[in-house]
Formats: structure tokens, C-alpha cells, sequence
């Protein structure tokens, strides 16, 4: 016990004492074990060296008076083992494989001998990690060479992961996101090599900045829980992502893959319509090499990634929204190169340098087009110009004596993205539409181009949001492993400095939402808009902030059976300076009774940073505001058949059906205009700031992990969360009953009687809406999970694994970023329910089978339940400018039944329809001819959806929608993909 309170108290010590910074370190390895005779008796005074099989790089440590020994900071490679001590045999283990991010347990028995006597043994890397408290899986390169990957992703793998859910709506060519324990998708951390990899601005999509293509990868790590205290920042998954690595011998490849839509099943709802696919399909062609410059001292790797995609888009539109929609199916085009190269050079036995540089240009037609229901003309292009996102990560990792290891890291990662409609990029060139200061792609007035038309079943008009970011993270990192007796402390921390400028247009053209699929009419009052919206002044917001922690932790072998981890982390955000006390602790303990079974448990606090892009609208929301988003509010006369008379707005001039800023309306708009840019115009929808503070989720694990026999482990984990100081955007000038007896807005007397939040000059403007961000007891969160995992290694020709997680999620749905509303800001709870990505079943297995020779057979399986729905009015029913009002019983049930259950107050729960479940089995046969030395011909055949098991997307929940409670979206029909690829 006592033992327990000191490392306790040198935790807290250190945690208060400003060391050098670190944000995490995950690209690297322990090894650990002890000597003992053959009697048991521990052996201190052996000198333990590792050597690396494919470089010949070597490190040594010596057995201490426990006889215990720790190799930490290792690069994953196949090591061999070697023991040596005056008066014993010497051993050797041969082809000791380690992962990334593990910490493997080789002890070492040596017999009474001579040093001459050597005793060399093949050896494996235990299953069983039974050092370890944390809970996390491995894919390795076998896994990722030998099972289907669709889309050729690079973490679709992530499938196999207990605990990881990907989203279940359809897919676009940036790749799945996944949920770690029912959170948002924005709350994980990508790291590549160790270096941090998550894109800041906006922490939707996939979560990585920079993509790394999967024949980059060597291997990823997924920690899913109880991470250590060297990580932070991050409340959902850590992936650990290594890239591949020169060696001694000259390696390289040469692959071609194909997939072409003539060699696919045709799609549910256009085989149902009777109508042909489009000619879609996917070429991919890429190169690598790498191996020695020094032999034994340097080495380098390159890869070149060039990737044409034809993207099928079906989409089909109920028959009241032509003539403006038309069901149809065509093709999008992506095409993208990547660059990759790394190099590592021993300067010494204990000191170790490596470069890696990723250069990722693209180009994008139509993302998430058929998830919006977009018609052609309404088509979102995406530009990152050359040399594209970058990433560069810098490391040096030098050995300080025997038992103390400094790794220092420098890395920087950088977005320039452009987004808008195809005229804005036609006109001003192929790649770029905005520079930093300017808007060049618009080539005219902003009222001139025409706006976008948002109906209950499509988008249609110009694409109505242009924008896109220029920004960078520069990090670096510090790492201290120091290893006395029985216990490993690590002391670091980081710091990084995040931003750039985003350019935001969203409404810069315009945007008219109308309550009905009809094409506008002048002459039929029923087809007006019912609200428009436009942003008016500054695009380009400025984002400026940094981001600083620092850490201890001690991993004490308590005893021979059992290890504990403590430590203590502590992180800041420039950008939420109200958390200052943002103190993390963790607590693993693993108790392995045999080498063969590891009970584990552990408990930790977590924090999550915030995006970047909140100081982007703060600053474009600020009551004396550069920018303005004119918006008439919603009209109801048109679904009354009656003409809108809220704004002048509302009544556009006709474009072929389609809706154009009318004479009068442009003349408003263009004096709001100069109002906005003259520096003195009053924002009455202003986006202010609150008591906005650091996320954070308390986690508890409990588990066992047990090799059931040689090569076979089963784990079984019970996972809780609870998540406190949850970020959402509440309306304090939500409307209520006021003194007088009415129901209005209460205007600045009530909601801000301090005058903190409005200015003098404004506090009797007509304010509208005022969101204001907040971190409240009322956005708290739960999640609970069992977790059970089977995994095989390789043996007899085949291997395996499978995992089930049965789990529970609930939230107040504050989304990504914290930008998600409520419908009732003054009862904030009642939003309370199932999170957007509870996923009550998983269940997914993959294997490989290696028959004879050559021939390989892989194949992955995954079953979802599927994540729920929202079901919605379509309209802002209590007038407080939104548009996520729920149906009420007995006021919207009149016409149609509501699917969901309702509250206490009659109100329909949030996300209260079931999702669509998911089955999906990829299969994949190869054939590697060996034809002389290292030199093989390989020819591959993959099968995506292979049973074409029809998977339907989640029902339309707009009950204004004529297709209500119904799926018009299916996921992508059995494809095939065909390829090549020679080796030497």
C-alpha cells in the first residue's frame, strides 16, 4: 500500500511541474521480460540485446537487481532476443514480432553454461499482453494484405474493431467515419508514425487531415479505452497508424486494380425502375520501393498513389418533385495522386532520425450528393490544389544510458481547400476559386448568380455553399522513458499552435426553402418560398489558437503477476481559457495469474479538444458583426395556399421554376450589405460565447483476456461512460411567456441584465434568435457497452478474428463540434435519447485461409443494427428559426400517424425510429506465383457485398416529405474489383 501512495504522490508531483511538452506518442514499442536460472531465481547483470532482422538496428539494456529488463521506444519490426551473462548458456529468440504500440513480455530462462553455449529458438510474440491495462486491437500488415478492403481504404479494417461503429449512411469518397462508444465521429485521434493527424477546423469527415493510402500502411493500433496518460485531446478512439519502412534488401511493387460497373450487380432501386447503371468504376495505380542508402544506417521508402474514380450516383425523386428533379443515375468523378516517402538513418547505436512526407492533391465532384438528394446542377466540387494537403513529421529518438530513452518529434500538417459550384471553378481556373483575401471564383455580384432551392426531397439551383480553409498545425512533442527497478516512468508534453483562415460562404448566393416538391410558380401562391437566407458581408474568418500539455505516468510491476499504471495528464486550449483545471487522471491495473490469462480494469478522465472552426463563428457571429446572414424567418401563408407576406424576399422572380432574388429584394439586400460593411451594423442573430469549457468523459473498464490455447485468445470487457461539460448551442432569447402575458422574445433585459453580452449601442434592437455556446449538466451523456472479441493468429494456413458489442448510447445530440440544436432551449433535457450513432448490435468477423501454395482466400463480415432517426415536422412549428421541431400527439398525428414514441408531453423522443440494419460480406481471392528469389506475381479478385444483400439507408423522417417513412437510398449493390501486382 504503501508503495501504491508514493508512485501516487510522484505522479501528482510531476504533473505540476512545467516539463518539456508532448501531444502523444503512439508509433512506437516496448519489449519486457525478466532473467531468471533455471530454478527461477532472477538473474540481474544480463545483457539483453535486441537487433532488428531487417535493418540490423540494436539496442542493449542490462537486467536489473530484480532481473527485470525494458526496451521501450522500440520501431515495430521482427527482433531477435539475445541473453548473456558469465557463467550461462546464451540464448537467442528468433523472428519476436511487435506491433505498433504494444508491450510485449518475453521472459528468459538460461541454463548453467558457458557463453560459447548457445541455445537459439524461434519464438512468437506472446498473445496474451499481460502487462497491460489499456484495451485496444491490432491490424496488422498481414491483416491488411490479406482480407478485402473496399474502396481500398485505409482504415476499413476499423470494421473489425469491438467497440468501433462505422456510420451507417452512404458512403463518399472520403471514406467512413467511425463511433468509438456511440460518440461523435469527431471525437477520435488519427495519428500517423506518432505524429498527430486529425484535421482541427471543422473534426467531421473521417477525422485524419491527410490521407495515407493503405499500401503506405504498415500497421495501426486502435485503442478504444483506458488509454494512458500520453494520450490526450481525444475522448473517442486512438489510431495509431505506421508507415512502412526501408530495410537492408531492396524491396518494391507495382500494382494495378480495377473496378468497373459492368462487373456489378445494378442497383436496388434501378433495377426496381427498370433503368441501366451508369458506366461507373475505379482504377488505381501505384508504385513503390524502398531499401537501404547506408546498409545497417540509412534507409528510404517511396510510394506513389495515382486514383481515378467514376462514382455511380442513383438517385430517384418522388413524382411530384419534376420537373425540376427527375430520378436519374450517373457518374462523379474523384481523381487523386499521393506522395509518400520516409527515411531513417542510425546515426549510432542510440541515436535514430526519420523523415516522413505525405503530399495528398485531389479533386472531387459531388461528395455526399446522393446522401442530400442533389440534383446534378446542384453539385458540390472539391479542389485541393497541388501539392495538396501536406504532412511532414520529423523524429529523433536517442538512448541515454541503459534504462533512459528521449524522443522528440516535430511535425506540421496543412489543409488548402476549395469548395463551390463547377461555374465559380470554370471560371476562375481548374483548382482554385478563392485565394486567401479573395473571392475570385464568383466573377460578379453575389445577388447574380442565383441561389440554391432546398425542397422537402432535393437540392437543386447552384450549389449555395462556397468556401474552404487554408490552415496548419505545427507540433512538437517531447517524450522521457526512464526505467529504474520495477517501474517505467514516462514524463512529457506538447504544444501546438492551430489555424489559418477559413472561408465560409454557406448562403453566400443565396438560399429559398420551400414546403413543397413543386417547381415555383408565380401563379400558384402553394409553391412560394417560405423562408430564404443569405449571408451578406465577410467570408474569410480568422482562427488562431494553441494548445499545450504535459503528463507522468509510472508503469510498477507491482509483482510478478501484477502491474498497475498510474498517471496524470493535464491539457489546455487557448480557445477555452475558462478550463484551467482540465487535470486528467488514469488508473490501469492487470493481474495475469498465468502467462496465459489477464484480468484488467482500469478508470480514467478524458478531455476533448474543440474545433477550431468555433472561433471562426464567433467571430462572424458577433453583434457588431463583419458578417450578417439575412434570413426572412419562416412563412407559413404558402402552405395555406396564401402569398408570403413576412418579407419582400419571399416573393422571387421566376427562372424556369426555379426562384431568383426579385428587383426589391436585392435592393434590400444590397443596403444591408453596405450597412454589414461599414463596420456599424447591429447582428440581431449573433452567435456569442458562454461558459464554453473542455468536454470530458469519465470511463471505467473491467475485462478478461485468456488464450484459450496456442494461438487463440478470447476477450470480454464491460465498457461505461459518462460524459460531463458536453458542448451545445442554446437560444437565450428562445421565446416564452413574458410578464405582459404574451409569448415573445425577451429581449437583452432578461437574457443579459448584466450587460455583458450585448453592448450598449445594440441592447434595444429587435434581437431574433441569440445561440449562445454552452457547456451545461443539461448536455451530459451515457454510454454502455459489452465487448467481446475473438482473435486467431496464424497457424495451420489460417487465421482469424471476430468480435460482438452490445451497447447503449444516449446524448442531447450536440453533434459535431457542438453546433447541433435543441427544440426546447428553455427545457434543453427533453432532447435526451438515443445518440445519433447508438448502434445497439454489432457483430463482425474476418479471416484468411492460405489452402496451398500461393492461393489465399480472405474474407470480412459485418452485421449493424443500424443507428436511429429523428423524426421531424419540417417546418419551425414554435417559431424559433429552426426547423427540427418534432410531431406532437394529437396535433400532428391528425393526418398520419407518428412512428416514433412520445414523451411525457406528448412530444416524439429524439431518434425515436429504428435505423436500417446492415449485412455486408467481402470476399477475396489471391494467387502469388513466386517466380525467382524475392520476385512474385500476384492476381486478386475481390467481391464487395458479395451476397448483394440489399442495405437500405434510414427512412425519410421529414413527415413533410411525400416519401415519409419510407427509403429511397439503398447502399452500393455487389461490386468486383480486379488487380495485378508484381514484387521484388
Amino acid at each position: 500500500m504503501q508503495r501504491i501512495v508514493v508512485s501516487l504522490v510522484v505522479a501528482a508531483v510531476f504533473s505540476i511541474v512545467p516539463v518539456a511538452p508532448l501531444f502523444a506518442q503512439g508509433a512506437l514499442s516496448e519489449i519486457n521480460g525478466t532473467a531468471t536460472d533455471q530454478s527461477g531465481a532472477v538473474l540481474p547483470g544480463v545483457t539483453v540485446t535486441l537487433t532488428e532482422e531487417t535493418t540490423g538496428l540494436v539496442r542493449t539494456v542490462v537486467t536489473n537487481d530484480a532481473g527485470r529488463w525494458v526496451l521501450p521506444a522500440l520501431q515495430p519490426g521482427r527482433y531477435t532476443i539475445k541473453a548473456e551473462l558469465s557463467g550461462f548458456q546464451t540464448q537467442n529468440r528468433a523472428g519476436v514480432v511487435v506491433n505498433v504500440g504494444q508491450a510485449i513480455t518475453i521472459n528468459l530462462a538460461l541454463p548453467v553454461g558457458t557463453l560459447t553455449d548457445q541455445v537459439t529458438v524461434n519464438a512468437e510474440a506472446p498473445l496474451v499482453e499481460v502487462t497491460r491495462s489499456d484495451v485496444g486491437t491490432n491490424i496488422t500488415n498481414a491483416n491488411i494484405d490479406a482480407l478485402p478492403t473496399a474502396g481500398r481504404q485505409q482504415y476499413a479494417l476499423l470494421q473489425l474493431v469491438p467497440g468501433l461503429t462505422p456510420t451507417l449512411a452512404a458512403g463518399s469518397f472520403e471514406g467512413a467515419q467511425y463511433s468509438a462508444g456511440g460518440q461523435s465521429t469527431s471525437n477520435n485521434m488519427f495519428m500517423v508514425d506518432g505524429a498527430y493527424d486529425n484535421d482541427d477546423r471543422t473534426q467531421s469527415g473521417p477525422g485524419m487531415q491527410t490521407r495515407m493510402t493503405i499500401d503506405t500502411t504498415a500497421e495501426y493500433q486502435v485503442l478504444t479505452h483506458e488509454f494512458g496518460a500520453e494520450y490526450g485531446g481525444a475522448s473517442g478512439a486512438i489510431i495509431n497508424a505506421v508507415t512502412k519502412s526501408g530495410s537492408n534488401e531492396y524491396h518494391g511493387r507495382a500494382a494495378f486494380y480495377v473496378q468497373d460497373s459492368s462487373l456489378d450487380a445494378t442497383n436496388y432501386f434501378l433495377k426496381k425502375a427498370g433503368a441501366k447503371p451508369a458506366d461507373s468504376g475505379v482504377k488505381t495505380l501505384l508504385g513503390d520501393i524502398g531499401g537501404p542508402i547506408l546498409r545497417n544506417k540509412a534507409f528510404f521508402f517511396v510510394n506513389v498513389e495515382r486514383l481515378r474514380i467514376r462514382q455511380a450516383a442513383d438517385l430517384l425523386y418522388p413524382p411530384d418533385a419534376a420537373p425540376l428533379a427527375v430520378s436519374y443515375s450517373t457518374v462523379l468523378p474523384v481523381s487523386s495522386e499521393n506522395y509518400f516517402a520516409r527515411v531513417d538513418y542510425q546515426i549510432n547505436q542510440s541515436n535514430n532520425l526519420n523523415v516522413r512526407v505525405i503530399f495528398d492533391p485531389n479533386r472531387v465532384n459531388g461528395q455526399d450528393h446522393v446522401t442530400e438528394l442533389r440534383t446534378i446542377q446542384a453539385m458540390r466540387i472539391e479542389r485541393v490544389p497541388k501539392p495538396g494537403e501536406t504532412f511532414i513529421n520529423g523524429q529523433w529518438v536517442s538512448v541515454l544510458g541503459g534504462r533512459t530513452v528521449n524522443e522528440f518529434r516535430l511535425s506540421r500538417v496543412n489543409e488548402n481547400l476549395q469548395v463551390g459550384d463547377q461555374r465559380m471553378f470554370d471560371n476562375a481556373g481548374s483548382n482554385t476559386i478563392f485565394t486567401d483575401t479573395e473571392f475570385v471564383g464568383l466573377k460578379g455580384d453575389q445577388f447574380d448568380f442565383g441561389s440554391a432551392q432546398a425542397h422537402p426531397d432535393y437540392m437543386t439551383g447552384p450549389y449555395g455553399n462556397p468556401g474552404g480553409a487554408n490552415v496548419t498545425t505545427t507540433q512538437f512533442s517531447e517524450l522521457f522513458t526512464f526505467t529504474p527497478t520495477s517501474h517505467t516512468l514516462k514524463f512529457g508534453g506538447g504544444a501546438s499552435k492551430n489555424g489559418g483562415v477559413q472561408r465560409v460562404g454557406n448562403n453566400y448566393i443565396g438560399t429559398f426553402t420551400f414546403p413543397t416538391n413543386a417547381a415555383f410558380n408565380p401563379a400558384n401562391a402553394a409553391t412560394y418560398p417560405n423562408r430564404f437566407q443569405i449571408l451578406l458581408g465577410e467570408i474569410y474568418r480568422p482562427m488562431k489558437d494553441w494548445r499545450m500539455n504535459y503528463f507522468v505516468s509510472d508503469k510498477w510491476q507491482a509483482t510478478r503477476n501484477l502491474t498497475m499504471t498510474l498517471g496524470i495528464r493535464y491539457d489546455y486550449q487557448d480557445q477555452v481559457r475558462l478550463t484551467k483545471n482540465a487535470y486528467a487522471p488514469r488508473l490501469g491495473l492487470a493481474y495475469s495469474p498465468t502467462e496465459k490469462t489477464l484480468i484488467r480494469a482500469g478508470a480514467g478522465k478524458f478531455y476533448q479538444y474543440q474545433a477550431t472552426a468555433i472561433l471562426g463563428n464567433l467571430f462572424a457571429g458577433s453583434v457588431i458583426s463583419p458578417t450578417f446572414t439575412y434570413d426572412t424567418g419562416q412563412d407559413n401563408n404558402p402552405q395555406n395556399g396564401l402569398l408570403p407576406t413576412r418579407d419582400v424576399c419571399l416573393l422571387p422572380v421566376n427562372n424556369g421554376g426555379q426562384a431568383e432574388i426579385s428587383p426589391v429584394c436585392r435592393a434590400r439586400l444590397a443596403d444591408t450589405r453596405a450597412a454589414v460593411k461599414g463596420g456599424q451594423f447591429i447582428n440581431t442573430e449573433p452567435v456569442l460565447d458562454g461558459d464554453r469549457r473542455l468536454a470530458y468523459l469519465w470511463s471505467y473498464d473491467v475485462g478478461v483476456q485468456r488464450e484459450l490455447y496456442s494461438g487463440l485468445a478470447v476477450t470480454v470487457d464491460y465498457v461505461a461512460t459518462r460524459g460531463y461539460d458536453q458542448l451545445g448551442r442554446i437560444d437565450i432569447n428562445e421565446p416564452r411567456l413574458l410578464a405582459n402575458g404574451t409569448i415573445g422574445r425577451p429581449g437583452p433585459a432578461v437574457f443579459d441584465p448584466s450587460g455583458t453580452l450585448i453592448p450598449t449601442a445594440a441592447r434595444n434592437a429587435n434581437f431574433q434568435r441569440v445561440l449562445q455556446y454552452q457547456s451545461a449538466s443539461f448536455f451530459n451523456s451515457d454510454s454502455n457497452a459489452l465487448e467481446v472479441s475473438l482473435v486467431r493468429r496464424q497457424a495451420n494456413r489460417w487465421s482469424g478474428r471476430a468480435a460482438y458489442t452490445l451497447s447503449k448510447a444516449r446524448d442531447v445530440g450536440t453533434g459535431v463540434r457542438g453546433e447541433a440544436r435543441v427544440v426546447d432551449d428553455l427545457d434543453p433535457r427533453r432532447d435526451y435519447g438515443l445518440s445519433d450513432f447508438d448502434n445497439r448490435h454489432a457483430f463482425t468477423a474476418g479471416g484468411n485461409w492460405d489452402p496451398w501454395g500461393g492461393l489465399g482466400v480472405g474474407a470480412t463480415f459485418r452485421f449493424y443494427s443500424g443507428n436511429p432517426l429523428n423524426e421531424t415536422v419540417g417546418l419551425d412549428t414554435n417559431g424559433d428559426r429552426d426547423s427540427t421541431d418534432r410531431p406532437v400527439k394529437g396535433i400532428d398525428d391528425r393526418t398520419r400517424p407518428i412512428l416514433s414514441a412520445v414523451d411525457s408531453q406528448g412530444m416524439a423522443v429524439r431518434n425515436g425510429i429504428s435505423g436500417s440494419h446492415k449485412t455486408l460480406l467481402d470476399l477475396r481471392l489471391q494467387y502469388v506465383h513466386r517466380l525467382s528469389g524475392q520476385r512474385t506475381a500476384g492476381f486478386y479478385w475481390e467481391l464487395y457485398n458479395a451476397l448483394n444483400h440489399v442495405n437500405f439507408a434510414n427512412v425519410v423522417g421529414n413527415r413533410r416529405s411525400s416519401l415519409f417513412g419510407t427509403s429511397t437510398v439503398a447502399d452500393t449493390a455487389r461490386q468486383m474489383q480486379l488487380g495485378v501486382r508484381y514484387t521484388f
